[in-house]
């Protein structure tokens, strides 16, 4: 595993508690909910300038005004930091039931067209170190994919149980197909799939690919 443009801490920061990054095993120690949005923003803006290697805790840090102490008593090393900045741009994803199977798959699907093209330069920007890295892509995927993949199979799924799909359609390889057009999109041109698309995968892929003929 390549470990370039990775930072480690000064000292023992102790074990992070997953999902936020806040040291475990310092009873009484305040949160300061402010200061870990403006890290989780500053290491955004760091990325997208200088890229993934060449982004530091000290210029992230600096930028969100504090000290490198500050960040990694919250994270422990600048791959956490950054995997933590990214699910912070993934909304909480909600599983739909309109009662239309059109507006399920749409609303679903809308849940790719994540954050604004500020936030894609990021996403690339950490996708374009992480074929090098296997902790980082392992991570970057789940954050980006796991929660939008798992809603749209949920909704399928609910559907073929009411029998409006056929139970043979492969649930998971339409939403890999979904997930992978846009991370290309994401990759190769720096931004996210817009509303257009996202109606053009609804329409002449997914219900073609999943109604009864």
């Amino acid at each position: 595993m390549n470990t370039q443009g990775r930072e480690s801490s000064p000292g023992p920061v102790g074990t992070a508690t997953a999902g936020t990054g806040e040291k475990a095993g310092t009873p009484g120690r305040p949160r300061h909910p402010e200061l870990d949005q403006a890290i989780l923003h500053a290491t955004v803006d760091i990325v997208v300038l200088r890229g993934f290697v060449g982004a530091t805790v000290e210029a992230i840090a600096r930028q969100a005004g504090t000290g490198k102490g500050a960040v990694y008593r919250r994270w422990p090393d600048k791959i956490s930091l950054v995997i933590a900045a990214m699910r912070a741009r993934v909304y909480e994803v909600a599983v739909p039931d309109t009662g239309s199977l059109r507006e399920d798959l749409r609303t679903c699907v809308l849940h790719y067209a994540w954050g604004d093209r500020h936030g894609a330069r990021f996403l690339a920007n950490v996708l374009s170190e992480a074929p090098r890295d296997t902790a980082l892509l392992e991570a970057a995927v789940e954050a980006m994919e796991g929660a939008p993949s798992t809603a749209l199979q949920s909704v399928i799924r609910r559907w073929v149980a009411r029998g409006e799909i056929a139970p043979s359609v492969p649930v998971e390889l339409l939403t890999t197909l979904v997930s992978a057009l846009a991370l290309r999109q994401v990759l190769l041109h720096g931004r996210c799939i817009d509303t257009g698309t996202v109606a053009d995968l609804v329409d002449h892929v997914l219900l073609p690919a999943l109604r009864r003929t």
